[in-house]
């Protein structure tokens, strides 16, 4: 008799099935919840909005000019020169009382032969004032000369613009080819006469440096390298007078003299050193400094011209602002903060006027640490 085979049980059957069905099930719901996870973190974003202010800034600096210039010197050359001038004032507080009008005239010679006048010709004006040649003249043919002639009589009435003249002496053809003509007018009529005072010369030495001044710059600008920038210093000025104070004199000449002196110098290589020593004003990373543009001022503090030497006092200035590249404002910086805390750590920095935290989606509670899930936006405000 032939034994018959032995049928597992349904039950021992079902319950490796169930375990494989428990282990699907868990598997596809880990699966599910890391999906989910994956999913949360990858629609997590944060923008942070910063709203930022700028601030003016200076700065002053001592530069060294320098003719033979070492480390941190700026290559320059120093002239000196000395000038001098004449000019002549009129003392406050005068009176006046009459002069004899002055001047100059062009004689015209339109004839074929040189005429002489004699000293004391007379030159009539159309309006009756009679003046007189003052020294010997010869007027050349077809031909001008220039002399000087004054009033017959003082008073204001000499005083007279410019004007042409005849010459009564000559006959009546003679007088329409030969003439004069005044292109200035006559002075002298009405003399000024003061008291010299103390007062008189500081007011002309004040006048009269400032021609002395312009004058010196000049001069020395004549000698400029090309294309440099230049600083000027006045060393000495002295004046003198060739009246003494408490004289009675309608006129007085005043004589001045200036010494000074001009620093020329590398104008981009004193603008490069003080932008950088502006750049230096800034706090720290997060700020930036931006020079305005300007050239800068530059005022000479002092030459020594035995070592060919001059320090110049620079001023530049510039705008402040927050700096976008600063570490302070990276991304990776605010990975995990929450909003009080991009708040907190922004709001130290100089130039922040104001932090918006934006988190997406709106459960969000800190900011996310993915680059590319992090926008840093600033503002500029006024």
């Amino acid at each position: 008799m032939t034994p018959r085979p032995m049928r597992p049980s349904s039950r021992s059957y079902d319950q490796p099935v169930r375990v494989y069905k428990l282990i699907a099930l868990t598997f596809l719901l880990i699966t599910a919840i890391l999906f989910g996870v994956i999913l949360f973190l990858s629609s997590k974003r944060a923008v942070i909005t910063i709203e930022s202010d700028t601030s003016p800034v200076e700065t002053r600096t001592t530069i060294t000019i320098s003719e033979s210039p070492s480390a941190n010197q700026i290559p320059g050359q120093i002239i000196t020169v000395s000038t001098t001038l004449s000019q002549s004032f009129s003392p406050t507080g005068n009176k006046e009382e009459d002069g004899i009008a002055e001047g100059t005239v062009i004689f015209t010679n339109e004839t074929n032969a040189a005429r002489t006048l004699i000293a004391t010709t007379r030159l009539l004006s159309p309006d009756g004032v009679l003046f007189r040649l003052k020294d010997r003249i010869t007027v050349p043919a077809n031909g001008t000369i220039e002399a000087a002639v004054y009033a017959d009589e003082p008073g204001e009435a000499s005083d007279i613009g410019p004007t042409k003249f005849t010459i009564p002496g000559l006959n009546e053809s003679s007088q329409k080819v030969i003439y004069a003509q005044s292109e200035v007018p006559m002075q002298g009529g009405v003399r000024t006469i003061g008291v010299l005072s103390s007062s008189d010369i500081k007011v002309a030495e004040a006048t009269l440096k400032e021609a002395l001044v312009q004058k010196a710059q000049a001069a020395l600008l004549a000698s400029a390298p090309a294309n440099t920038g230049y600083v000027f210093k006045e060393i000495e000025s002295r004046f003198s007078s060739d009246v003494e104070i408490g004289e009675e004199v309608s006129q007085f000449t005043l004589t001045g003299v200036i010494d000074m002196a001009a620093v020329f110098y590398n104008q981009e290589a004193v603008s490069k050193q003080a932008e950088e020593m502006l750049s230096n004003r800034a706090v720290n990373d997060s700020e930036t400094i931006e020079p305005s543009g300007k050239q800068p001022s530059v005022v000479l503090e002092s030459i020594d011209m035995e070592r060919g030497a001059a320090n110049i006092e620079v001023f530049v200035d510039g705008v402040a602002s927050l700096n976008v590249a600063s570490d302070a404002l990276a991304k990776e910086t605010f990975f995990g903060m929450s909003k009080d805390e991009v708040r907190r750590h922004l709001l130290k920095l100089d130039h922040v006027r104001g932090v918006e935290v934006e988190f997406t989606p709106a459960w969000t509670l800190s900011v996310p640490s993915v680059h590319e899930h992090v926008r840093v936006i600033v503002k500029s405000v006024k």
